[in-house]
């Protein structure tokens, strides 16, 4: 066979400035060899899901996953999208989007007259208004003061006033009490308001409306416990609920094996080329890289640095491999609800004994001989506001510093490990069973009990769930998100509840952080934002509230005879713009 890597790695450096330029770059397009004639209508693509698709609701601690925005994407209404250069697109199809005001911001959307979701039902302002009253953390329980609703999180959306609805329905109208820097991406993804009604015993998607201004207790808690578990597809498919309004509709659901979407017919917009897209669940590098090898799937995503993964797909003869660089971080955040990470001092020893420059040398090196630690959390290297925070702490493995620290806090070796108040330094590293994240706990494993730390390997298929519900000790996984610096907040802010944690699945707490956060979401000068940012960084290593490893890069590879692939560096996924797909 003959290896046909017609791309290169495109550092984010790259990525930016080719944007900021020009519009392009995200991720470079491969220049195909030799003339075809265009590509026919029709056909059938398999896409592989690195996790099985569990909700229609991507918008909850449990469900905010990639996979499921991936499914979803050509099967919701987006109001914006990023696309493959990493900027903010409006669906001109869907909705017009017009501020009419600075102070106070005010914003229009109005949906397109002939938009519907695929019962019929129209597309408009009822379901705006649910995303609101789902997202910004007003409705509480009156017994323990914590949002009914679940959201990974509710920033922007609790700056908004109020949002009003036109006659015909079909226009909101969205007022900010305060300013919000990235108003442009909040209304993204809609669900189906009137779906949420019916089933929470309300006569209509207004009814959302009258119960939240009314604060009709009953009815909120019937609404939130539709929106928390209502869209789940453990039951398999109920096309009642899990509607569309985009270019697809979901007409199967496998279990975890896969999901199934055919052309929405009540789509009013361009009509897809593809017949149906089929995607299967292959949580595996390499069973992904072979599956794509024998086609068995029309594409694969390494997400992780998996030099074996990314050298077989270099291998695959028909095939086109692009390498580059992703908004996206691996990282090891502690608990702290588990009272062993409540001490800093245990921290502090463990962070000096992860050894992030070995990690980086013998997982990320042989795929990105450039990879640099990371050393910012808010920023990734040649993206403007970049800066080492860190001061150089946690650089390199640091055994005696880690037993020294300990024993001024009245740690004890005990039988080749520290112990306290009769307490092991014990405790386990939670992450997905692939390689990368193996490799990653086995070195750690290995360099901590150098300096009296046991870290017990707990790789489990079910760590999403375990994680977004705080059900470990210190957790392995990455964070893939946008340039967008107030998607920060819902990650580092203090939690509001116990039982609704948003993305800050460590329960991390600093009120000089969450003053910071509270900059990041409204201050909208990009110098005061980048400083701001920094600063809650610097804070961040002070703490040792996470350990940031390294960025993510992505293989991304497909097979000749698909086109329109065009890999997107952001959590919006693979599929952004799955619509306009064709094969031949």
């Amino acid at each position: 066979m003959n290896a046909r890597l017609r791309s290169r790695w495109v550092p984010l450096a790259v990525l930016l400035t080719a944007t900021a330029c020009s519009g392009g770059g995200g991720s470079s397009q491969p220049t195909t060899t030799g003339t075809a004639a265009p590509p026919p209508t029709g056909g059938t693509v398999t896409i592989p899901l690195t996790l099985p698709f569990t909700s229609y609701n991507p918008n909850t601690p449990d469900t905010n996953t990639t996979s499921n925005t991936e499914v979803v994407n050509a099967v919701q209404p987006w109001v914006v999208k990023f696309d493959d250069h990493a900027n903010l697109v409006v669906d001109p199809d869907l909705v017009t989007v017009t501020k009419t005001s600075d102070d106070p911001l005010i914003v229009d959307y109005a949906f397109h007259p002939a938009a519907v979701w695929s019962d019929g039902q129209p597309v408009g302002c009822d379901d705006v208004y649910l995303m609101w009253v789902a997202d910004n953390g007003v409705v509480k329980d009156l017994a323990t003061n914590t949002p009914i609703f679940q959201t990974f999180s509710t920033t922007g959306w609790d700056q908004i006033a109020d949002v009003r609805c036109s006659g015909d329905g079909k226009t909101a109208t969205v007022a900010y009490r305060s300013a919000f820097s990235d108003w442009k991406s909040l209304v993204a993804e809609l669900l189906p308001a009137h779906v949420v009604a019916a089933h929470a015993g309300l006569a209509s998607a207004a009814g959302i409306r009258t119960a939240y201004e009314g604060k009709d207790d009953a009815a909120l808690h019937r609404i939130a416990d539709f929106w928390n578990t209502g869209f789940l597809t453990e039951k398999g498919l109920d096309p009642t609920v899990l509607l569309s309004a985009g270019p697809y509709r979901i007409s199967r659901i496998d279990g975890e094996d896969g999901v199934t979407l055919v052309r929405n017919e009540k789509y009013w917009g361009p009509r897809p080329p593809l017949d149906t897209i089929q995607f299967r669940t292959v949580t595996s590098e390499g069973v992904q890289a072979q599956a794509l090898a024998n086609h068995e799937v029309d594409v694969a995503r390494i997400l992780a640095p998996d030099a074996d993964a990314v050298s077989q797909l270099m291998h695959i003869d028909g095939a086109t491999l692009n390498l580059s660089a992703q908004y996206s971080f691996e990282h090891l955040d502690f608990n702290f609800q588990a009272p062993l990470f409540r001490d800093k001092a245990v921290r502090q020893a463990v962070a000096d004994c992860v050894p992030r420059q070995e990690i980086l040398d013998k997982l990320v090196k042989p795929v990105n001989g450039d990879a640099v630690l990371l050393q910012n959390r808010m920023f990734f290297p040649g993206q403007a506001g970049y800066a080492d925070t860190s001061g150089g702490r946690y650089d390199h493995v640091d055994i005696a510093a880690a037993k020294a620290t300990l024993e001024a806090d009245g740690w004890k070796l005990d039988g080749g490990v520290y112990a306290k108040n009769g307490q092991r330094l014990e405790f386990g590293l939670l992450h997905k069973n692939v390689a990368t994240r193996s490799a990653i706990a086995q070195l750690v494993q290995a360099s901590c009990a150098a300096a009296g730390i046991a870290v017990d390997d707990d790789g489990d298929p079910t760590w999403t769930d375990r994680a977004g519900r705080g059900q470990f000790d210190l957790v392995s996984f990455a964070w893939i998100g946008s340039p967008l610096l107030s998607s920060q907040p819902s990650i580092y802010r203090t939690r509001v509840g116990v039982d609704n944690p948003g993305s800050n699945y460590g329960a991390y707490s600093n009120p000089d952080v969450d003053a910071l956060m509270d900059v990041l979401a409204t201050e909208t000068d990009q110098q005061k934002l980048a400083e701001a940012a920094n600063r809650a960084d610097a804070l961040l290593w002070d703490d040792v509230a996470t350990i940031p490893l390294y960025q993510l890069p992505a293989a991304i590879a497909w097979t000749d005879h698909l086109h329109g692939v065009k890999p997107n560096p952001t959590y919006q996924g693979l599929t952004w713009n799955v619509e306009t797909w064709t094969v031949s």
